[in-house]
C-alpha cells in the first residue's frame, strides 16, 4: 500500500542535490583548522558511508570529546551553504520528481541542518534549476539556539517550522530524508517519513531507523507514495 500525503518536506544534500565531494572538501578545510590532517577521498567515503567521521575529528573516549566535536560541526554547517565544486549536481531523477509534484499543486519544502539564510538557500536551488518547485525552505539558521545548545544535527525544530509554513497537519506530510535526523524528526513531529539510500549509508542502517519506507533514490518515490488532494 501507498502512502497518502499532502505535502512533501525534502532534504537537501544527498536527497535532491549530490555534494558528497563539497562535504569532502569542507569536511577537510575544518580539519585543516584544527591543526588535524586531511583525509584522502577513499578513506573518506568509507567513513562517510559508516558515518564514523567523529572518529576523525575526536577519537572516542578523548577529553573534551563532545565540545569539540560540536564546535566542528557547527563550524561546517556555517561554511557548507556558502561553497560549492563542480561536481555538486542534481540526483537523477529529482527534477521529473518536484515537476509532477509541482503539476499536481501539492507544496513542497526544502529543508537542511546548514545555517544559511533562506534566501542563500534559495539561491542555489535556483542554480540547479529546481527553485520553482519549492514552495517553503527550513535552515538551521532559523533553528539556531536548538543546534548552538542541542545536539548540532537535530531537525526537529527546522522541519516543525517547515510544517508551520506548509500550513498542513504533520499526519498529511512526509518527510524524505537520506541520513538518521530526517527520520527521527519526522516521526517524532507525527509525519510520515521516507529513507532514500543516495547518501551512501545503506539500506541496513535504513531499515534500522524503521521509517515508513525505503527507496533507493527519489526517482523511485512514486513507487511508494500517492499524492492525496
Amino acid at each position: 500500500m501507498r502512502l497518502k500525503v499532502k505535502a512533501f518536506i525534502f532534504d537537501i544534500d544527498q536527497t535532491l542535490l549530490n555534494t558528497l565531494k563539497r562535504f569532502y572538501v569542507v569536511f577537510n578545510r575544518n580539519l585543516e583548522k584544527l591543526g588535524l590532517k586531511p583525509l584522502e577521498y577513499r578513506d573518506f567515503v568509507k567513513k562517510y558511508s559508516l558515518d564514523i567521521l567523529d572518529e576523525v575529528i575526536a577519537p572516542p573516549k578523548s577529553k573534551g570529546r563532545q565540545t569539540k566535536l560540536h564546535r566542528f560541526w557547527l563550524s561546517f554547517l556555517k561554511e557548507f551553504r556558502s561553497f560549492r565544486t563542480g561536481e555538486d549536481h542534481l540526483i537523477p531523477g529529482v527534477k521529473k520528481v518536484l515537476e509532477k509534484i509541482y503539476q499536481a499543486k501539492i507544496p513542497i519544502a526544502a529543508n537542511t541542518n546548514c545555517i544559511a539564510p533562506i534566501s542563500q538557500v534559495k539561491e542555489e536551488l535556483d542554480e540547479f534549476g529546481i527553485g520553482e518547485y519549492i514552495s517553503v525552505i527550513a535552515t538551521g539558521y532559523e533553528a539556531k539556539d536548538e543546534l548552538a545548545d542541542g545536539h548540532h544535527f537535530s531537525k526537529k525544530t527546522i522541519i516543525k517550522k517547515a510544517i508551520a509554513k506548509l500550513k498542513i497537519s504533520a499526519r498529511n506530510c512526509v518527510v524524505v530524508g537520506d541520513y538518521y535526523n530526517d527520520i527521527k524528526a519526522g516521526k517524532a513531529l507525527g509525519t510520515k517519513t521516507i529513507a532514500v539510500l543516495t547518501g551512501l549509508t545503506g539500506k541496513e542502517y535504513a531499515l534500522k531507523l524503521k521509517p515508513d519506507a525505503v527507496i533507493d533514490s527519489l526517482a523511485h518515490l512514486f513507487d511508494v507514495i500517492e499524492i492525496k488532494k
